[in-house]
């Protein structure tokens, strides 16, 4: 660079990458410019460094979440109907195990045809996590229990010695519950297989002041920050920036080894939830994974109470409104069989009309089932509008598979008591539904 400046006299700038001691990356803008000698030459080069490491970082960050937000608009778009044969599929297994006489090993079938189908809803839901409009269903989490319940779980079996440092006054927080158990399990299988001879793996969780010396990019509050470390190979210095990109693995591809999508997958979801995920790695000496989430510090006693409810009778009328007619009728198989009275139908007009029909002959519904999307017709947001001009008091369950409507996550706010989320079997329809009827 000096030597085209000397010929080009002039100013110059350029970029340059290098790695500290401690193995993190650094990168410098490097500004020159030529000074003029007596005669007109050159006289001489001055120059200044600037480090724009966190620059570059935030950069990184916008390009990753527009990679997400790519590939969300991809699986938002085929999530909905792949739910929907899962639905079918799922509801069938769950009748056929009802009926099935005391068979040992015709059950294990049916019991492992049934986990199968629901790890199809578990890709869809990770998939989905990318899209743009997936915001987090919340709910008040208590982060050592949950984190707790899932390493017992994940590291069951295997020759790891999980250390837990987690004091009793650590915050709440409020959060998708099921998305943030995804999150723990993703790191704790990730330190787990770094580890393949076995290993200790800590887990310390602390509440934190986030403040403008962290640089992190959160708001300056309470948070909750987990850490879990392994002893294991560590990550080279090169590889860090690329942890969280989609399809980046080191595990190799494959149903049994990875598609690497579980650390974008956590990524999408912690951003999500306002928080931050970072990774501290140096080769040949582990890892450590950094969460931090805001707290929720105000009193959850309304939350306690509903929890606590009787959950009142089961048996009532069940109005199911769905597109499909698979479903309607996995639906109506399901809800007869525990012991619901079911009437159906296709679209939000004929729903209403149902509806407002038992109203005027005193024999009303206890509870409708409204799916969220009705191509050429009303749909569940829109029925239920309509629903709640006949009676204010109607007892609504939003069930979709397209989980990334906002309806989905914040589906109180749109008059819902709960949501289903496709497929679901009959233990979940059957708790869904005593929890709202019972209200």
């Amino acid at each position: 660079m000096d030597q085209e400046l000397l010929a080009q006299p002039g100013v110059r700038s350029y970029e340059m990458k290098s790695t500290r001691c401690d193995g993190s990356v650094r990168y410098d803008l490097n500004k020159k410019a030529t000074l003029p000698g007596n005669d007109g030459s050159v006289g001489g080069i001055v120059g200044v460094i600037i480090d724009i490491s966190e620059q570059k970082r935030m950069e990184e960050d916008i390009l990753k979440a527009k990679n997400l937000q790519s590939l969300g608009t991809l699986a938002g778009g085929i999530a909905h109907d792949f739910n929907n044969l899962l639905m079918a599929i799922v509801g069938n297994l769950s009748l056929a195990r009802m009926n099935t006489p005391d068979n040992g090993r015709l059950m294990d079938y049916l019991n492992e045809a049934e986990r199968i189908a629901f790890l199809g809803k578990s890709l869809t839901q990770q998939l989905l996590t990318f899209s743009r409009g997936g915001n987090p269903v919340r709910s008040i989490v208590q982060p050592g229990s949950l984190v707790s319940s899932v390493a017992a779980r994940v590291l069951s079996g295997f020759p790891v010695d999980c250390v837990y440092d987690i004091p009793p006054d650590i915050l709440p927080i409020e959060a998708d519950e099921d998305q943030i158990r995804q999150v723990v399990e993703n790191i704790l299988r990730n330190a787990r297989e770094s580890m393949p001879a076995g290993g200790r793996i800590t887990i310390t969780i602390r509440n934190v002041s986030i403040s403008p010396e962290d640089k992190l990019p959160l708001m300056e509050e309470d948070h909750v920050r987990v850490s879990i470390s392994d002893e294991g190979a560590g990550i080279a210095p090169e590889d860090i920036p690329k942890v969280f990109d989609p399809y980046y693995t080191t595990k190799g591809m494959g149903s049994e080894k990875g598609v690497g999508l579980g650390l974008a997958i956590s990524y999408a979801i912690i951003r999500k939830h306002n928080g931050s995920i970072s990774i501290e790695s140096v080769k040949g000496r582990g890892s450590v994974f950094h969460i931090n989430l805001p707290a929720y510090k105000h009193e959850v006693a309304r939350e306690a109470a509903s929890a606590g409810r009787p959950a009142g009778e089961r048996e009532g009328r069940v109005l199911l409104l769905d597109d499909e007619e698979l479903v309607l009728e996995i639906g109506k198989e399901l809800l007869g069989y525990l012991g619901y009275s079911v009437t159906t139908a296709q679209n939000g007009e004929e729903a209403v009309a149902l509806y407002k029909q038992a109203e005027e002959l005193k024999s009303p519904f206890d509870a409708v089932i409204l799916d969220l999307a009705i191509p050429g017709g009303l749909g569940g947001k829109e029925a239920l509008r309509e629903l709640m001009r006949i009676d204010p008091k109607v007892k609504a369950i939003i069930s979709s598979g397209y989980l990334n409507d906002p309806v989905v996550a914040d589906y109180r706010e749109y008059g819902f008591q709960d949501v289903l989320t496709k497929p679901y079997d009959s233990n979940e329809l059957d708790e869904k539904l005593k929890k709202v009827i019972g209200r």
